[in-house]
């Protein structure tokens, strides 16, 4: 299931996962391949990364997954993959006719995608999915082989099968209007295969009706917007994470999602939730395992949620791709608040200077908006982490990309995480500033942290946007789980645990200057296997995580839910 709950009562909707026929092609092309003709040797899990298997350890190339598909009637179905990597290309064949239809092609991972299948006789047709896990700058920029963690391939998230009939709910979006009095406005996309005429619309909350009659649709698509307050109701916090359920029926179709009264708002240097300014606590996270790559069960993300919130922490940086949105709907829960961010890491600017490239983002940005915005927990858009927004040439891309988020929703801040202050050009696009520096690590020393973090701030100052929210939004050091000596040197857990208590103590002592800190990171991962990257990593992972890959903690863990939950 695609999310903790679920999303429809009425529109008949198959989960697709489990075990799927596989082969691993290797190094040829979707062109080379003919679809009906493959013969599969192999079975894999969906959703899983192929290449964690110990057969399939570390391999690159095309794969092919096949498993049958039963349509009972001649309606409308939609194919719904909730993340696949790099490319995926999904293929219909009908071996009764003899006939076989490519579908479409998704490139790039991390987001959701669908395949409309149309104009189809009832019976049972193969599904054959090819995956490919190359890295390919050419055919997906948005990968790229010196990124710092493992590009995991396969259908990694949910694969669903919905019947949308005739008449169907494309998406909907819910924002809170005005938190005291409990009232809120929804925004119900709608598309249709003929003109509807009149059909009933219900929308209640939480069982409750807020509206029941007859509307009337004109066109083959459109949008029914609406006003509710809902009497009483409580407002969602970190401290008070209070849901809602919103159940929308349009004709045969329905909807169902959660949200939260909750208002995220920048005011001068403060960031503020439900108008209180607010200091954000929390770590980075990759979605990464050894044993499941990004395909994480749900009793991993259960255990994430509940490890972060141990140490006290209120906030997550999704780092550098759309986190599941099964783990969103947990934050919604738990009270974690959420940078949700398109995938990005140091892109140049000869792809920030790429019509392609940016058309890439362009998808990925709508794709995450569009899947995740109603999740209260989600307070911050980014893109393109620590990317070349120092060279004029790239300030294009970020005025177009930051653009597209404020127009899909304006009512979160947007952000991206920059590594070079001195000479950035583009962070007064932002809404809250945010810096990633490693002092004490990769230059100066533990003794030196106080200082570099203050230049920082006299950074933004000098650049004219020391008025807007600054967020630390990396810092750290890496530890060997394990590796402690008498020396406390770098690598070692002593100096990871001295150098994080000396970032938080002079950030939390200076709440004024910073509105937030996200520590690098929460988990030990897999970096790429890019040679110049793996000889400055030691096992091949990056080790700066408070807890190992398996989630063991190291000695910072302590450091941080003391100093996090002290004050």
């Amino acid at each position: 299931m695609s999310r903790v709950f679920p999303e429809h009562h009425r529109r008949r909707v198959e989960s697709l996962n489990g075990l799927w026929d596989f082969t691993f092609l290797g190094n040829v092309t979707t062109r080379d391949v003919k679809p009906a003709e493959l013969r599969f040797d192999d079975r894999m899990a969906v959703p899983g990364c192929f290449d964690t298997t110990p057969r399939y350890a570390g391999q690159r190339g095309l794969t092919a997954y096949q498993r049958t598909l039963r349509l009972t009637d001649g309606a409308r179905h939609r194919l719904r993959f909730e993340g696949s990597h790099h490319i995926t290309t999904a293929h219909l064949i009908d071996r009764q006719r003899g006939t076989s239809r490519q579908l479409g092609q998704q490139i790039g991972g991390f987001v959701r995608f669908h395949f409309d299948l149309q104009d189809l006789p009832a019976g049972e047709y193969d599904l054959v999915v090819l995956v490919d896990n190359r890295i390919d700058p050419a055919r997906c920029p948005l990968h790229q082989a010196y990124m710092d963690w493992y590009h995991h391939g396969g259908i990694t998230r949910d694969v669903e099968l919905h019947r949308v009939g005739d008449l169907w709910i494309e998406s909907l979006a819910i924002n809170t209007l005005d938190v005291t009095a409990g009232k809120f406005s929804l925004a119900l996309e709608w598309a249709a295969d003929r003109e509807p005429g009149q059909v009933p619309l219900t929308i209640s909350c939480d069982g409750r009706p807020l509206e029941s009659g007859n509307i009337q649709l004109t066109g083959k698509s459109g949008r029914i917007d609406r006003q509710f307050t809902l009497p009483g109701a409580k407002v969602w916090s970190p401290e008070s994470p209070t849901l809602h359920d919103l159940h929308v029926e349009l004709g045969p179709d329905d909807l169902c999602d959660r949200f939260g009264l909750r208002t995220i708002e920048v005011r001068g240097k403060d960031l503020l939730l439900n108008g209180q300014p607010l200091q954000l606590r929390g770590v980075n996270r990759h979605e990464m395992h050894p044993q499941f790559g990004h395909a994480q069960p749900l009793d991993l993300l259960v255990q994430d949620v509940q490890i972060i919130k141990d140490m006290g922490c209120n906030f997550v940086r999704g780092s550098h791709y759309p986190q599941d949105p099964r783990f969103l709907d947990l934050c919604d829960q738990a009270g974690l608040l959420v940078w949700q961010e398109a995938i990005g890491w140091q892109h140049k600017a000869e792809h920030l200077t790429n019509e392609y490239f940016l058309s890439l983002q362009e998808q990925q940005i709508r794709a995450m908006i569009g899947a995740t915005q109603n999740h209260p927990s989600v307070i911050l858009w980014g893109i393109l982490n620590e990317s070349e927004s120092h060279i004029p040439a790239s300030r294009p891309a970020y005025e177009r990309l930051l653009g597209l988020i404020r127009r899909l929703d304006p009512t979160r801040p947007v952000t991206y995480a920059c590594n070079h202050p001195q000479d950035d050009l583009c962070l007064d696009l932002c809404d809250v500033v945010s810096i990633n520096t490693y002092p004490g690590w990769y230059w100066r020393e533990i003794e030196n942290i106080p200082q570099e973090l203050d230049a920082i701030v006299g950074f933004m100052r000098d650049r004219k946007v020391g008025d807007r929210p600054l967020i630390i939004s990396e810092i750290g050091a890496e530890a060997l789980a394990g590796f402690r000596d008498w020396n406390a040197d770098r690598w070692s857990e002593p100096y990871q645990a001295r150098l994080l208590e000396t970032v938080i103590h002079h950030i939390l002592s200076h709440p004024k200057d910073y509105a937030g800190l996200a520590i690098w990171l929460y988990n030990d991962f897999r970096s790429s296997e890019h040679v110049s990257r793996i000889m400055n990593r030691a096992r091949g992972f990056n080790n700066k995580g408070l807890v190992d890959e398996y989630r063991r903690p190291k000695m910072s863990y302590d450091v941080v839910k003391r100093l996090f939950t002290q004050s």
